[in-house]
C-alpha cells in the first residue's frame, strides 16, 4: 500500500515590477494569492493505484477578468499522471482552456471572464475561494518521494498572472505551493496532515477596543506580526522576534487608534499572509 501524506506549504512570494506583474497601486496591503492544497483520496483497487486531488484556491481583493495559471508538479522519481481538471464559479462560468504537457509535467491553464451577471469577475473579498481542482493518479509501487505542486513558466503565455477588469493592470499573485509525501509503509492517519504556517481571522470581528489574533508556526524561527491602516501605513508591530513552533495568540489593544478597517500581516520564514479586520468604537 502506498502511504500519502500532505506536508506543510511554504509561501513563495514572486517579485513585482512596474506596470506588468505588479499589485494594484491602490491596494492597501492585501496581496492576491493562489494556494495549492493536496487532498489524498485513497482508492481500494491496487490495479488503478491511488489518487490525489489538488485544490487551487484564490484570495483576491481585486476584480480579475483574465488568469494564466501554468501548473507544474515536480515528482523526482515519477509515478504521477495528471487527470481531469475541474473549474468552479466564477472561473467555471467563463471560457477556459487546459492542455496537459505530459513530457514536462505541467498543465497549461488560462481563461477569460466576460464580467456579465452570469460570468462575474473573480473577486473573493480577501476570502479563500476554491476555483480549480486537478486529479492526479499515483501508480502502484510509486517510489518514496516528495512531490511539489507549483506554478511555472509557460512557453506560450508566460508566468502566472491575473489581469484586472480594466485590462490595464497585470498582477502577480503570491503562490503557496502544495507538498505531497509518498511512502510505502501504509497510511498513518495521525500524521497525514502535519502542522503548517497559518494565520486565523481575528475575533471578535468587528471588534471594539481589543482583538485576539491566533496563528500557527510549523517550525520555529523569526516571526513578525504587523498592523497596517487603509493607506498601508504601519500602525504597530505586535510580534517581532524568534518564536517556537506551535499555536500562538496575541491581543491588539486598539485604544489609541480610530474606528476603521485595518490589515494585519504575519511573516515567518517565507510565509506571508494578510487579513482584514474592522474596528468599531
Amino acid at each position: 500500500m502506498i502511504r500519502i501524506m500532505v506536508l506543510s506549504a511554504a509561501l513563495l512570494l514572486v517579485g513585482v515590477s512596474a506596470l506588468f506583474a505588479q499589485q494594484d497601486p491602490d491596494d492597501p496591503g492585501m496581496q492576491d494569492s493562489l494556494i495549492f492544497v493536496c487532498n489524498p483520496d485513497h482508492v481500494d483497487s491496487t490495479n488503478t493505484g491511488q489518487t490525489c486531488l489538488v485544490d487551487i484556491y484564490a484570495v483576491t481583493d481585486d476584480s480579475i477578468m483574465y488568469f494564466n495559471l501554468p501548473l507544474r508538479w515536480y515528482a523526482p522519481r515519477g509515478g504521477l499522471t495528471a487527470g481531469p481538471v475541474q473549474y468552479f464559479p466564477p472561473i467555471g462560468c467563463g471560457m477556459f482552456y487546459d492542455t496537459v504537457i505530459a513530457s514536462e509535467n505541467y498543465i497549461r491553464i488560462f481563461g477569460f471572464l466576460d464580467g456579465s451577471e452570469q460570468c462575474p469577475p473573480l473577486f473573493t473579498d480577501s476570502l479563500r475561494l476554491l476555483i480549480i481542482s486537478v486529479w492526479f493518479i499515483i501508480a502502484p509501487n510509486t517510489p518514496e518521494q516528495v512531490v511539489v505542486f507549483d506554478t511555472c513558466w509557460d512557453d506560450r503565455n508566460g508566468s502566472v498572472a491575473f489581469i484586472d477588469e480594466s485590462g490595464e493592470i497585470e498582477i502577480t499573485p503570491a503562490i503557496q505551493r502544495g507538498f505531497l509525501s509518498i511512502g510505502s509503509v501504509g497510511i498513518d492517519p495521525d500524521n497525514r496532515i502535519p502542522g503548517e504556517f497559518s494565520l486565523c481571522q481575528n475575533y471578535p470581528n468587528p471588534f471594539n477596543a481589543s482583538a485576539t489574533i491566533e496563528y500557527s508556526l510549523h517550525y520555529g524561527g523569526p516571526v513578525r506580526l504587523e498592523v497596517f491602516d487603509l493607506l498601508g501605513r504601519r500602525v504597530t508591530t505586535l510580534v517581532e522576534g524568534a518564536q517556537a513552533a506551535g499555536e500562538h495568540e496575541v491581543i491588539w489593544e486598539a485604544n489609541d487608534v480610530p474606528s476603521g478597517v485595518y490589515f494585519y500581516r504575519l511573516s515567518a520564514d517565507g510565509f506571508v499572509e494578510t487579513k482584514r479586520m474592522l474596528l468599531l468604537k
